[in-house]
């Protein structure tokens, strides 16, 4: 079945940020005609993009990129399949690979190698598109490397983005004189003076994944970048001192951000998620949250301007470290119209297209020369991304997630350090 650009919410893609709640949607309704198609009054056939991108932020970004392609092909078509979501699209791209209808597919950086094991030959290399000149001296090695299986470059990155984002309500930091936090003892002394201004200090909600991304977020302010990315790589046992202690602290930590400074009964009402705290975010209700960079695209899509009204930056402590997921778009070895496809893949790793994506989408461009064309949050994420001390793919962690919400469930402290103190990532 194929299907146009609907404005229902997913939740973002399980392997590019782990472990993310999924919201499985049946089916796919039809969107306006500007949305993919204004070049549908050209003639000749149509290229058909498998990605599941339907989502505020994504679908904005989507037509960014769409509107510079058609732009460099005038008259050209583009429809999306989009039957696909964040839980089936591995399923439902292994089953139509080797006869597609589409062009080219939205794949995870992360998920290539997984799938290539078991879709051999499925995916044609792009390293001529790395090739151009200006793009192989811009392009962030690390980035590329995610993109390559066996020594070949199988994916276009659309953009790349931080798992591992502080986001910040400018407005009210600034109404009680309240600089962003850039460490973990400045970031609880702004949660004190927002409590007793009568402000809820720190947007969450009770979902597993997010409250494992404040408390590793936490923990990586609390021990510092290098200790961090050393137990993430497993080249620190979690049983050693320095990070039996860097747990215990920063647990510590997360239980009184936990019991003390977010707003636990808007938590637990039915159906609140991240775009739901993000709404208290953008109203004042809340001033930070940790969160991976596409709540910026979603704060952009609600009209607020980054660098003016919100703010992001690496988490307090942890600056220099630099959690990473990259989607990427591919050509199908059978793709019914390889030159289409591949016309396309170029203008994905331009530099406009970078930058129109991006912007819309929060996330920062794989390439290093458009840095001046970004927003200041935009420009802040890539100076990051170059220079971190410490860069990690995103990562995830079914025992912790299990072990957030048994204390989701009981309150129980003590129980989720012991936990937490035998758990590697």
């Amino acid at each position: 079945m194929k299907c146009r650009v609907a404005g229902t919410w997913l939740r973002p893609l399980m392997l590019l940020l782990p472990l993310l709640g999924t919201a499985a949607l049946g089916g796919c309704t039809s969107h306006a005609a500007s949305d993919l198609d204004s070049g549908a009054d050209g003639g000749g056939p149509s290229l058909e993009l498998f990605t599941w991108w339907v989502a505020p932020g994504e679908v904005e970004a989507l037509t960014a990129l769409v509107n510079v392609y058609q732009s460099d092909y005038p008259g050209a078509r583009v429809d999306q399949f989009n039957d696909a979501t964040s839980a089936n699209w591995e399923s439902m791209l292994a089953k139509r690979i080797n006869t597609p209808t589409f062009d080219v597919t939205q794949i995870s950086a992360a998920g290539i190698p997984v799938f290539l094991d078991d879709n051999k030959g499925t995916l044609a290399p792009v390293d001529d598109i790395y090739a151009e000149p200006s793009l192989k001296a811009a392009v962030i090695p690390d980035i590329l490397a995610a993109a390559t299986d066996n020594g070949h470059a199988m994916g276009v990155v659309t953009g790349v983005h931080r798992n591992n984002a502080f986001i910040y309500n400018m407005q009210v930091l600034q109404k009680y004189n309240l600089a962003p936090p850039t460490t973990i003892a400045e970031f609880l002394n702004v949660c004190a003076t927002l409590k007793a201004a009568g402000i809820t200090p720190v947007a969450t909600t009770l979902d597993a994944w997010i409250l494992r991304f404040l408390y590793l977020d936490i923990l990586s302010g609390v021990v510092g970048a290098d200790t961090f990315g050393a137990f993430v790589r497993h080249e620190l046992p979690v049983g050693s001192d320095q990070m039996q202690s860097g747990i215990q602290e920063a647990t510590q930590d997360f239980v009184d951000v936990y019991t003390k400074y977010v707003d636990l009964p808007a938590m637990q009402a039915p159906n609140y998620d991240w775009t739901t705290a993000a709404d208290s975010l953008r109203a004042g209700k809340t001033a930070m949250f940790f969160l991976g960079d596409w709540l910026k695209g979603y704060l952009v899509t609600l009209g607020w301007t980054p660098g003016v009204d919100f703010g992001v930056s690496g988490p307090p402590g942890a600056s220099d470290v630099f959690v990473y997921g990259a989607d990427t778009f591919a050509l199908p070895t059978m793709a019914p119209h390889p030159q289409l496809a591949h016309d396309f893949l170029q203008v994905v790793a331009s530099p406009a297209a970078q930058v129109a994506f991006n912007l819309k989408k929060g996330s920062t461009p794989m390439r290093t020369d458009v840095r001046a064309m970004l927003d200041g949050p935009g420009q802040r994420n890539l100076d990051d991304l170059v220079n971190a001390t410490v860069r990690l793919p995103g990562f995830d962690n079914a025992m912790m997630d299990t072990a957030m919400t048994n204390y989701v469930n009981t309150g129980d402290a003590a129980a989720l350090l012991k936990a937490l103190q035998t758990i590697e990532p």
